[in-house]
């Protein structure tokens, strides 16, 4: 089978398992997906693990284009689902293989793995990448329909730099979740702004009702 990965983030590993029983043509960026690309490439599926830019009506109306998002869909649909979801108190979610739409995170679903969203980012993104390696797995073994989503949706704000920053009023949970939900070597640190400097944290470890982080302090305006 002809399979495109479409992945912008280094978070996603596609299986070996998969790379050795299929063609594979992996994009990571934008310009490369293209009409001329598809259609010397003949994709049988084309899959998005993480992506940042849009995609053309014209591909995915002609091509079996399939989005990942993790989130209990429709609940969740939009930008910064995981931190989203860890902000508001979830330990777990759904992993949603959904069908690309003209509307964001609007299509029917394939199928569903779900993770826990424990401990931090670099943690939850292990998770996710097996995850997606086990969908994409089935949904190549076998296309189910999708299934049309139901329930009450909610549409997540993408989160800013603004909302990494440590309030001084909250508490020690939405502290810990704060760090962590960055806790990755691609995102922003968790940080504190004092008068004259930043105090940002990385590396959290918890051990019950206390964690230890790594601490970065600089003055304000240097780089």
């Amino acid at each position: 089978m002809n399979i495109i990965i479409c992945n912008s983030q280094n978070w996603f590993h596609l299986s070996n398992d998969i790379l050795l029983r299929h063609k594979i043509l992996i994009i990571q960026d934008k310009n490369n997906l293209c009409a001329d690309t598809l259609k010397s490439f003949k994709p049988d599926l084309i899959f998005f693990p993480h992506w940042n830019w849009l995609v053309e009506k014209e591909i995915f109306a002609k091509f079996k284009c399939i989005v990942f998002h993790t989130a209990p869909l429709p609940y969740g649909r939009g930008g910064s689902p995981i931190q989203n979801l860890i902000l508001r108190g979830h330990k777990v979610s759904p992993v949603c293989a959904l069908k690309m739409s003209n509307e964001l995170d609007k299509g029917p679903i394939y199928d569903k793995e779900e993770i826990s969203l424990e401990g931090n980012l670099s943690e939850i993104f292990k998770r996710l990448d097996s995850a997606v390696n086990a969908l994409i797995k089935r949904l190549i073994h076998h296309l189910p329909t999708p299934i049309k989503q139901t329930g009450v949706g909610k549409i997540f704000k993408r989160l800013g730099n603004k909302d990494n920053e440590i309030s001084f009023d909250t508490t020690f949970e939405k502290t810990y979740d704060t760090v962590r939900m960055l806790d990755d070597p691609s995102y922003p640190s968790a940080y504190l702004s004092l008068k004259n400097i930043f105090i940002e944290f990385s590396e959290v470890n918890r051990k019950n009702d206390e964690f230890f982080c790594r601490v970065r302090i600089s003055k304000k305006g240097s780089t």
